[in-house]
């Protein structure tokens, strides 16, 4: 409405200047040249004639083709914020993007419409874009949502199974009680990993701010491995340390953070590597950075399998993956930890052979 009230105003505009500069002529011709009667017709006539074709010419080459565009473009600004059947609005979007680009095309003649028909499809690709991306969100957020619930669920029906036993009978059975007791404590154990690792995981993606500093690498991976040499012991796996030429080097970025990333590397090989079994860790320095490595010769991951490992909670084998505990969200932490530190988290795994992880720090 606004667009054609803005045509009819122009169009007036331009009417009137029209006729002013006609009633100039008209002046000039008569009282200043003082031309023939016949001459001052024939201007007239030309005058008439020019006005015409000039307003012929505007309408077809611009008015025309924007309010045409217009006409396409009203789906656009009809888009709801916020829907749920985001597939339908792709849809819709997708069509006036296809209008958009024929027009261009086949119709554009004006390099002035062009360029505008052009910001035109620039903007429906960009809502498409949002929209591909909120359908991903979407996604994610439930399949996210789904996973949560289901981590949770298991152990809270294991703990409640447990106490149900115990208040059935068993609390005054001294063979079972404390097992079911252990097995409570246990699951609680393992909600409290998840709450913990869903916390961390949370604060990452938000933006938590890193405490970056230069620290030593291999005091940190010392103290790590100190740290797990216990649960590692309590299997016969040796975890073995080599630091290569990089004794003393320092390396920039959030200590506390990047340990977090060496145990979660270091209890995931031993989880998955059967009993008498070795983890190598290992750092290398180059010109500017420093490669740290963990490699097991444990169970392997399968090819089909490793794009994925990095998802929160995917699991290459479930029941395996349970079996060994853990919140599966473990190398979803490790890979944002490294992406705030500008770098990245490589993996090679061959089935029943083992898996190695690598990553560089700036040194």
């Amino acid at each position: 409405m606004d667009i054609k009230k803005n045509r009819l105003k122009l169009f007036t505009k331009f009417t009137l200047l029209y006729i002013l500069l006609l009633l100039v002529l008209v002046i000039i011709l008569s009282k200043v040249i003082d031309v023939s009667n016949e001459t001052l017709i024939a201007s007239f006539v030309i005058m008439v004639v020019c006005y015409g074709a000039t307003f012929a010419f505007i309408k077809t080459e611009l008015f025309k083709p924007l309010v045409e565009l217009s006409k396409i473009t009203e789906k656009l600004s009809a888009q709801k914020e916020y829907t749920e059947d985001l597939d339908s609005e792709i849809s819709e979007v997708n069509e006036i993007l296809s209008e958009l680009v024929n027009y261009r095309d086949e119709k554009s003649k004006s390099i002035y419409i062009y360029n505008i028909n052009s910001l035109l499809i620039d903007v429906a690709n960009r809502l498409s874009n949002d929209l591909q991306t909120a359908k991903k969100f979407k996604v994610n957020r439930n399949e996210f949502l789904g996973n949560v619930t289901h981590e949770l669920r298991t152990p809270i029906f294991a703990i409640q199974l447990s106490i149900e036993t115990l208040l059935d009978g068993a609390i005054n059975d001294k063979a079972v009680n404390e097992d079911f007791l252990n097995r409570a404590l246990a699951q609680t154990y393992r909600m409290k990993d998840l709450v913990n690792d869903l916390i961390s995981i949370a604060k990452i993606e938000t933006g938590m701010k890193m405490s970056k500093r230069y620290f030593r690498i291999n005091d940190l991976i010392k103290e790590t491995i100190d740290d797990l040499q216990t649960i590692a012991k309590k299997k016969n796996i040796t975890i073995e340390f080599d630091p290569g030429s990089s004794n003393g080097v320092n390396v920039f970025g959030d200590a506390e953070r990047l340990k977090q990333v060496m145990i979660n590397l270091i209890d995931n090989s031993i989880k998955y590597t059967n009993a008498e079994g070795v983890i190598k860790v290992a750092t290398d320095m180059k010109p500017k950075e420093v490669t740290i490595s963990v490699q097991d010769n444990g169970l392997g991951i399968p090819k089909e399998d490793l794009p994925r490992i990095f998802e929160r909670f995917y699991r290459v084998d479930k029941t395996r993956s349970r079996d060994v505990g853990g919140s599966g969200l473990g190398l979803s932490i490790v890979k944002h930890i490294l992406e705030v530190h500008n770098t990245s988290i490589k993996v090679e795994s061959e089935e029943n052979k083992g898996t190695k992880f690598e990553f560089n720090l700036v040194r």
